[in-house]
């Protein structure tokens, strides 16, 4: 497996120069949970590398992921989430809050929740929330790149 320490130093340079090269200055601090290397960018207006609905920033840690890969040469790497100034916990934490009032109306009103195309790991992280409240189920319906999450009643 390719040594932690290197992989981090390989993700941090290459974001800290994406972002230099669209204009932006930015810090990258990284930290490892599991298999798992998050790099968090920091710097001012850094939002040109988040875009609507995280896409940019799924786009940009899909680059990171594959720039990584080529370093790592046949070997093993870290799974790699690339964030700026926490706005992935923030969207997490707004979407939680979200499922929360959509299963809730579910109950009461007897309704299905439609939610927005999503990524794939927004889609698995409503799964996760409307798997904790009563009363209603969470399916995914649609092709990709097109899926969206609906709750109904259970």
């Amino acid at each position: 497996m390719m040594d932690m320490a290197e992989q981090q130093q390989v993700l941090e340079s290459f974001l800290v120069e994406l972002a230099a090269s669209f204009g932006q200055e930015a810090t990258a601090s990284s930290s490892v949970e599991e298999n798992e290397l998050t790099v968090n960018l920091a710097g001012a207006e850094l939002g040109l590398l988040v875009g609507p609905r995280l896409a940019t920033l799924d786009a940009v840690q899909e680059i990171a992921r594959n720039a990584l890969q080529r370093q790592a040469a046949g070997r093993e790497y870290a799974k790699v989430v690339v964030d700026v100034e926490g706005i992935r916990g923030k969207r997490r934490d707004s979407l939680t809050a979200f499922v929360v009032d959509a299963a809730r109306q579910v109950r009461e009103d007897d309704v299905e929740v439609v939610f927005e195309v999503m990524s794939s790991m927004d889609r698995k992280h409503v799964h996760d929330v409307a798997s904790e409240q009563d009363g209603v189920v969470s399916v995914s319906e649609g092709e990709d790149p097109r899926r969206r999450v609906v709750l109904r009643q259970a």
